[in-house]
């Protein structure tokens, strides 16, 4: 994982932070959540293109087994 020193200024009447070029991002907004460490940004827009291509993959091998969905809170795994 990349971790970076970024500056945090005043622009107007807001905060805002100036991100290192690695951290460049493609879309013109930023979804945050806040977190109990402070803060998490993501980029929607390549959430999407994630997404878009993961469904795209959907039934692309119809000989891989079906996998049933974990919907139990407290799985418990056969080797714990």
């Amino acid at each position: 994982m990349t971790t970076a020193t970024a500056k945090v200024f005043k622009s107007g009447n807001s905060q805002a932070v100036r991100l290192p070029k690695a951290f460049r991002l493609s879309s013109k907004t930023v979804t945050l959540v806040k977190t109990t460490d402070g803060f998490t940004v993501s980029d929607p827009t390549a959430h999407a293109r994630r997404l878009k291509a993961f469904l795209a993959l959907a039934g692309s091998c119809p000989d891989f087994p079906e996998i049933p969905a974990n919907d139990a809170l407290n799985f418990r795994r056969d080797w714990e």
